[in-house]
Formats: C-alpha cells, sequence, structure tokens
C-alpha cells in the first residue's frame, strides 16, 4: 500500500488541478503578451486573457469530474459486490482498475469473498460430518439400547422359560411313566405357575421399557411412579417416593426424562448394591427437577472410566436431547445422587 498512498488516487487529482492551473498561468501569459506584441488595445488584452483563463480551467474541471465519476462507478460496483455477499452470493467478484485506492479496496474485496466462500465450504462440510456423527450416535444408542435389552431378556426371561420348559418335560415324563404321587405333581405344577408369572412380568416390565403406554396415557409423573415401584419391589428396595404424579410433560421431554430415571435405576440394581432408593419429580416454577439417589457403594466421579461409565454418558447424551442438565454426586461407600434438571419456559411443554 505504500506506493499507492505515495502516487495514489488523491496525489493524481492534485497533479491534474497543478497542471491546470499552471496551463491557465502559461497560456495566460502568452495571450498576454502576443496581444501587447501586436499593440491591441488594453481591455481587449485583458478579456482574452482571462478567457483563455477560464477556458483551461473549464477543461481542467471536465477531466477532474470524468476521473470522479470513474471512481465513484468503481465504488458503487464495489458496494454491489459487498451487497451480494452480504445476501449470501460468495462466488461474487468485482472487475479490478486502475492500481490505486479503489484498487486495492476491490482486490481486498475479492481477496475476502473467495476467504468467505472458502469459510461457507468448509462449514458446510463440517455440518455435514456433524450430521452423520449424529445419525451414528443415534444408530449407536440404538444399538446400545438392543444391546442391553437383548442381555436383559436372556439374564431373566430366556433363563426362566428355559428352566420352564425342562421342568414341563420333566412333569410330563412323570405323568407318562404314571408317576401316582400327587402331591410331588401339584407342587410341580406350581413351581411351573410361578416362572411363568415371573417370566410374564419380566417381559411387561421390558415392554414397558421399549415404550411405556401409561406415559402417553397419564403422563410422565403416575408413569414413573408406576415403574419405579415395579422395580423398587423386583430388587427388594426400601423406596422413598416423592413423585408429584400431576407433572405431564410434551412427548420428547417427558420420554427423555423416563428413559433417563430407568437408566439410573438399572445401574443402581447392576452396580451399587443399594438397600435404599430415593426418586423425586417435581416442578418449581418454570423448571422440573428430577432426582434419583442410593445408599450404594457410590463411586468416583473423577476416576477413570469404570463399568457404569456407559450407562452415564448414556444418562448425559439423553439429557443434552432434551436441553437438561446433569449433575451426579457421589461418593465411594455414601451412595450416589443424580440431579436432572430441565427448563420449560421456553417450549411450554407443560401441559397441566
Amino acid at each position: 500500500m505504500s506506493a499507492e498512498r505515495s502516487f495514489g488516487l488523491q496525489w493524481r487529482l492534485a497533479a491534474i488541478c497543478l497542471a491546470a492551473g499552471a496551463v491557465s498561468a502559461l497560456v495566460t501569459l502568452i495571450v498576454y503578451f502576443t496581444a501587447d506584441y501586436l499593440e491591441l488595445p488594453q481591455q481587449i488584452i485583458i478579456a482574452v486573457a482571462l478567457f483563455s483563463g477560464l477556458l483551461i480551467g473549464l477543461l481542467a474541471a471536465i477531466v477532474g469530474s470524468l476521473i470522479t465519476r470513474l471512481v465513484k462507478l468503481r465504488l458503487w460496483e464495489a458496494g454491489r459486490m459487498a451487497g451480494r455477499i452480504a445476501r449470501g452470493d460468495y462466488q461474487a467478484r468485482v472487475e479490478i482498475g486502475p492500481d490505486d485506492e479503489v484498487g486495492w479496496l476491490e482486490a481486498q474485496l475479492n481477496l475476502m469473498a473467495v476467504q468467505l466462500e472458502e469459510a461457507v465450504g468448509a462449514l458446510k462440510t463440517l455440518a455435514e460430518r456433524n450430521l452423520l456423527l449424529s445419525e451414528e450416535a443415534g444408530r449407536g444408542a440404538a444399538l446400545e439400547e438392543r444391546m442391553r435389552l437383548a442381555r436383559d431378556l436372556h439374564d431373566t426371561v430366556n433363563q426362566q422359560l428355559f428352566v420352564l420348559a425342562m421342568r414341563t418335560a420333566a412333569l410330563r415324563k412323570k405323568i407318562e411313566d404314571n408317576f401316582e404321587n400327587s402331591e410331588v405333581l401339584v407342587k410341580e405344577s406350581e413351581t411351573l405357575e410361578l416362572i411363568a408369572r415371573q417370566a410374564h412380568g419380566q417381559i411387561r416390565e421390558l415392554i414397558m421399557q421399549l415404550r411405556p403406554v401409561s406415559l402417553e396415557r397419564e403422563g410422565l409423573g403416575k408413569a414413573l411412579q408406576e415403574y419405579v415401584i415395579k422395580v423398587a419391589e423386583r430388587e427388594g428396595w426400601d423406596l422413598i417416593d416423592r413423585i408429584d404424579t400431576t407433572i405431564n410433560l410434551s412427548g420428547e421431554q417427558a420420554e427423555g426424562l423416563f428413559r433417563i430415571a430407568q437408566e439410573a435405576l438399572n445401574n443402581i440394581s447392576k452396580h451399587a448394591r443399594a438397600e435404599r432408593v430415593e426418586i423425586l419429580l417435581l416442578k418449581e416454577a418454570d423448571l422440573v427437577k428430577m432426582q434419583v439417589g442410593d445408599n450404594g457403594t457410590g463411586f468416583d466421579p473423577h476416576a477413570p472410566a469404570n463399568i457404569s461409565a456407559v450407562g452415564l454418558s448414556g444418562i448425559r447424551e439423553r439429557a443434552a436431547a432434551i436441553g437438561a442438565q446433569v449433575k451426579i454426586d457421589s461418593t465411594p461407600g455414601r451412595g450416589t445422587k443424580l440431579i436432572v434438571t430441565l427448563s420449560i419456559a421456553e417450549k411450554g411443554s407443560d401441559r397441566q
């Protein structure tokens, strides 16, 4: 820019004005001395000299106006290009004129357009990658959920059905052998009935985990209370129920909180060795707060990832998906407390 500052547009215009003034003065002197040499009257000499000076000044003004108009048109084109860029046309370019201040501005605008086009392209690529990662994360979460359900089915219903089949086969063989001890047959049939009822109950619980019907029919509060009571009975926990059953949120938010509670209770069942579980669900102004606590083994949240880390990451992902905040308070030997806070002010999702 140093050369343009020394010999730029302003100095060119100044040079034109200076040249016009010098030529005007020179022409005036030539006309004056020529008229004096021809011994013309003094008034005519002055008039001719003034006319010549004015004529040269007029020509200089015309030249300056033409130069100014060219500069104005170049600035106008630069402004139009800036407007196109502001509207999102990052392929807009302006033709670079003479090497002056306006030419430097035109070159900088073109450079800015190129950089913006590259940046927008990079952002689009990043957005596409983020979309792919989000889809992959969703597929991964679905796969993890299917694997968890498969494990639960294998560990509970599958084994019980296997035992049921074996005992039924044994009972059939005893009947075929004309076994006459009816008391043993009755006791065996009662055992089969108990196993069948347990398998049926666990199937119902797994179906509720897949899509709890009561969540849509009765709302979050009642559905969560029903689920927690069943899990506590199955695990033998001392349950402290502080659930507001009148709370009813939108489908996405309600299911998100319900799934978080499911995962938290699943973690307690598998890792905490707890005897007492406390669950709280309440609404305070524009916030819904859910808290799941236990008196189990606890853990160090700052320690390297442990077995329950996958479950906790799933809880955080579900909370982020519905715009909730998660806090995990745990100490080894002193239990764990999970606190989820959801703002419903903007979405207005509370349908009480």
